[in-house]
């Protein structure tokens, strides 16, 4: 039985969503510059149905679930001690199928006095920062926003599934 006490699980991009956006604006700019020079005309003098036949093909996938390089766990260890995991992409299954390993790397803690929401909090937003600081090491963006945070209640979370674990086994 998994009696972890995972309080988030977060992406890890590889940009942020702006820069994500503004490098495909960029792409679409350069493969509209290629497209006239080979045309000699603009690309707004070409018909609707063919412009939209190119932006389509230019077009790139939306950015939360497309530019995801790994994945970030927060979990309670301990009644006093929240930690944080790093799923990052290292090394291949095999040579065959070249499929990536998300290997795991706990890698943040910060400690909360048991049963107090407000540290609890502060614990997870601190464990957050840690990571996306070793995250940037990499220019890798972690998708979290301390704000949220405060309107999650984990105290009832966690004692809702105990609940559940203890319905389960009984």
């Amino acid at each position: 039985m998994n009696k972890r006490n995972l309080l988030l699980t977060l992406h890890i991009h590889r940009r942020t969503q702006e820069k994500y956006h503004r490098e495909h604006e960029l792409f679409v700019d350069k493969q509209k510059k290629g497209l006239e020079s080979i045309r000699q005309e603009p690309f707004e003098a070409l018909p609707q149905d063919r412009q939209t036949y190119y932006l389509d093909l230019w077009f790139w996938p939306p950015w939360r679930f497309n530019d995801i390089v790994g994945f970030a766990e927060i979990e309670l260890e301990t009644p006093w001690t929240v930690i944080g995991h790093l799923y990052l992409p290292e090394g291949q299954a095999t040579r065959v199928t070249k499929k990536s390993l998300l290997l795991n790397y706990a890698c943040a803690s910060a400690n909360c006095e048991p049963d107090d929401l407000h540290s609890l909090q502060l614990a997870i937003v601190d464990v957050a920062e840690q990571l996306q600081v070793i995250l940037s090491k990499r220019k890798w963006r972690l998708e979290f926003d301390g704000t949220f945070v405060e309107h999650i209640d984990f105290l009832t979370i966690l004692k809702a599934r105990e609940n559940n674990r203890q319905s389960d086994t009984g």
